[in-house]
């Protein structure tokens, strides 16, 4: 059976509407702005993309390296460097076909051999998303087309391929030490110049393909790690566009700068010790959802983050698993936690060991909720804690993490992913989970992931908090259109407002 591109674009989980944002300033003022600047929260680690992350950093590769197949803000496959692509073999083969006469910054050519050398490198990468590419063996079956093989089903295969798996490098300047600093892409961008942790300026590409996504003259990333830092560089004219927070937005718009929307993040405990291997008490059911009807959620997202949505799900709204009735599942109950404390036999409560959080009211509120129920938390100071929580050294950590397609969450959180630190597994799980053939139809994908969902809240393997706003300010200068599933809007998602 062959499937095409947009049978599987049925797969993609319902995306919420983008929404546009913008202030009172005429066309004719927005066209005289060429250039982009992006106040950004957090700086990349390297330009190489073997170590590609989403979330607040695909758009910095994004502005210098093609995907083969990119999403657009509702969530659907679109041509790039892939022309066109036709899945067969239950799901376990793609065949590609690429684009004519794109070229590299460096004046290399863009062909099958420079896909294969960018795709095997991001696997050997190991970087923070290799693993979902780490069963693709790629095959050069033509001068412009590229044969996919895996060696067993990744049903989310095209949304790894359209975000970091397939940013395509010049094949010369993959494994150099001097793209850590300098990227080497045929993207609509050029690196022009930067300074680590200050700004990166970026210059458009001349020999760009695709002038439609060529949208500014020149996109300059300004590094602001603090937020009201990224709040005085919007008032002053400084940046065009950045992230704010629950504090901070209110004044920007006030001020009339639209502020984009966007539910993305959640918040809360990630459970890691399900067996109870680090700790005995978390392996058992009773005390996860004791955890979980310990904790205040309403007042906790009231004094910690003041605008957001309570939940008890880790699947965002916009996908096939979410629940509704799941967003208060657990209630506040700190009576029916100690009751299910002493029926686990921990009537006199446990210590937990949690990595100390950024947040000091969190921390001092959470701690206090599973005090009243007899948790005592033992806060540790780690300064490597999240590569060490990553390899499995906490039965449980207090995380803010993205809400993917139904599918991404399950592979990053849940199956051999990122956040199953200690690999819990469950038949449960695993039955739903097999039953998602590639070519599964919508009502399949919706049925098994509302399964598994089911499983993940009653079984209390995460005690998610609330689910956190994005919060995208921008100028009157500049259009903004949210997409779905990422933190921070696609490269491609800016414009100016005349246009």
């Amino acid at each position: 059976m062959k499937l095409h591109k947009k049978v599987l674009g049925a797969l993609a989980s319902a995306a919420t509407a983008a929404l546009v944002l913008v202030g009172g300033v005429t066309g004719a003022e927005a066209a005289n702005k060429a250039d982009l600047v992006i106040g950004a929260q957090a700086d990349i680690t390297s330009w190489n993309p073997t170590q590609a992350n989403i979330g607040h950093y695909i758009h910095f590769y994004q502005a210098v390296y093609d995907n083969l197949i990119i999403r657009d803000p509702k969530g659907n496959y679109k041509p790039n460097l892939a022309t066109d692509w036709t899945i067969s073999e239950g799901g376990t083969k793609i065949v590609m076909n690429l684009r004519k006469g794109v070229v590299f910054s460096d004046g290399a050519k863009f062909d099958a051999a420079a896909a294969k050398a960018n795709l095997d490198a991001f696997v050997k990468g190991n970087g923070p998303y290799s693993a979902p590419m780490s069963m693709v063996t790629t095959q050069v079956t033509g001068p412009l087309q590229i044969t996919l093989k895996l060696s067993k089903l990744q049903p989310e295969i095209l949304y790894y391929l359209s975000t970091t798996g397939s940013f395509m490098a010049s094949p010369a300047a993959i494994n150099s030490t001097g793209i850590k600093t300098k990227p080497v892409g045929s993207g609509p961008y050029i690196f022009d110049s930067g300074t680590v942790g200050a700004q990166y300026v970026l210059k458009a590409n001349p020999k760009y393909w695709d002038k439609s996504k060529q949208k500014f003259s020149q996109i300059t990333f300004k590094i602001l790690p603090d937020t009201t830092a990224r709040l005085t560089a919007l008032l002053s004219g400084q940046v065009d566009v950045t992230m704010l927070d629950a504090k901070t937005a209110p004044t920007a718009k006030s001020k009339g700068f639209g502020v984009n929307e966007n539910y993305v993040d959640w918040k809360g405990l990630l459970m890691f010790d399900r067996d109870g291997v680090k700790n005995k008490a978390i392996g058992d059911v009773r005390v996860r959802q004791a955890i979980a009807y310990a904790i205040n959620r309403p007042a906790l997202l009231k004094a910690v983050e003041y605008n957001g949505q309570v939940t008890n799900q880790v699947f965002g709204t916009s996908t096939s698993a979410y629940q509704k009735k799941y967003d208060s599942y657990y209630t506040y109950n700190p009576t029916k936690a100690k009751q299910l404390l002493a029926a686990a036999g921990y009537e006199d409560g446990f210590t937990l060991d949690l990595p100390t959080w950024v947040e000091p009211n969190l921390n001092a509120l959470l701690e206090g909720y599973l005090k009243d129920v007899g948790i005592k938390v033992r806060w540790v100071s780690d300064t490597n804690w999240y590569p060490n929580a990553k390899a499995g050294k906490y039965s449980a950590i207090v995380m803010q993490i993205f809400q993917g397609t139904d599918l991404v969450t399950l592979n990053t959180l849940v199956n051999q992913g990122t956040w199953n630190a200690l690999k819990s597994q469950d038949p449960a799980i695993q039955n739903a989970t097999d039953s998602l053939a590639f070519n599964s139809n919508p009502k399949n994908v919706t049925l098994q992931m509302g399964k598994v969902n089911d499983f993940l809240v009653q079984q209390a393997w995460f005690v998610p908090f609330y689910r956190i706003p994005t919060l995208i300010a921008s100028s009157n200068r500049v259009k903004v259109v949210s997409q779905t599933q990422n933190v921070m809007p696609y490269i491609y998602n800016y414009s100016p407002s005349g246009k």
